[in-house]
């Protein structure tokens, strides 16, 4: 499987996120926020026995062929951090649908622009790094466009999106996961700026 063709199926994947955002929305909240409190307790229990049972692992590796990274045969995989970071956001934003619709959107499509366009696209190398200036600034412009969809005034949007692009510049490692920073970051912003 080609890298841009696995890259393509996580973050197709990544979209999942958004219905963390439609929850939200008809839940509204806090009880959105109870729901995806469990699940996550849900995630981290599947991804504790994942880690644990050699079984489980064989079991879940290969119902997403393709799109478990090495690194995270190790560690717990990108949807614990999704998840922890939807959630945070929601927090954050004290259930505002606005701010938690752009700070999810900026993970779902601002963090797979980046990585689809560096993959496809990048050439100019950044920060010494594996990131490439062509998928910073599609995730840069695909994160703006998710916050002003989701209402948010244009110079607000363009600090949510710079944040979020920011924090995906830098090296993912089992310890720092942009998963979970993007959406906090982007949430953090905006209110901020609320």
């Amino acid at each position: 499987m080609s890298e841009l063709r696995r890259e393509l199926g996580r973050k197709a994947f990544h979209m999942l996120a958004l219905a963390y955002w439609a929850a939200l929305w008809v839940l509204g909240w806090p009880r959105a926020g109870l729901w995806m409190a469990a699940w996550l307790a849900v995630v981290l229990a599947v991804e504790t026995a994942r880690l644990r049972i050699a079984a489980v692992e064989r079991v879940l590796v290969r119902a997403f062929e393709g799109m478990v990274r090495e690194t995270e045969r190790r560690h717990f995989s990108g949807i614990v951090h999704t998840t922890a970071g939807c959630l945070a956001a929601m927090l954050i934003a004290s259930g505002d649908l606005a701010i938690t619709g752009a700070a999810i959107g900026q993970l779902a499509f601002g963090d797979a622009a980046a990585a689809l366009a560096g993959k496809a696209f990048g050439r100019v190398k950044i920060l010494g790094g594996r990131k490439s200036l062509e998928g910073s600034l599609a995730g840069l412009a695909a994160g703006y466009a998710a916050a002003a969809a989701c209402g948010v005034r244009p110079a607000a949007a363009l600090a949510s999106a710079l944040a979020a692009s920011l924090v995906e510049l830098l090296p993912t490692t089992p310890w720092f996961n942009d998963n979970l920073w993007i959406p906090v970051a982007s949430a953090a912003v905006l209110n901020a700026l609320r």
